[in-house]
């Protein structure tokens, strides 16, 4: 189901774009591989993690899930120029 999605939204980014996809730890290994394929290995620029819960509330029985994933990649990144301030 995301291979289409981005496969489409691939082809609406400016040489120059970049897309942020924020997954949780269950797919986000899949997730990297179908960016591999549809926008390169060359075209990815970083894994950012961040804490979406925080305390004591648990989701699994013995392991608290607190981290989500934004994988950030490009069209062109080549013709791609972020800075610290930006991001």
């Amino acid at each position: 189901m995301m291979y289409p999605r981005l496969k489409l939204a691939k082809n609406l980014l400016t040489d120059d774009g970049v897309i942020f996809i924020s997954i949780d730890d269950n797919e986000q290994s899949n997730l990297e591989k179908i960016c591999d394929e549809i926008f390169g290995e060359e075209n990815f620029i970083c894994k950012f993690t961040w804490q979406s819960k925080s305390g004591g509330a648990h989701d699994e029985q013995f392991i608290v899930k607190e981290m989500e994933y934004i994988l950030l990649f490009a069209k062109n990144k080549n013709q791609v120029s972020l800075s610290k301030k930006q991001l």
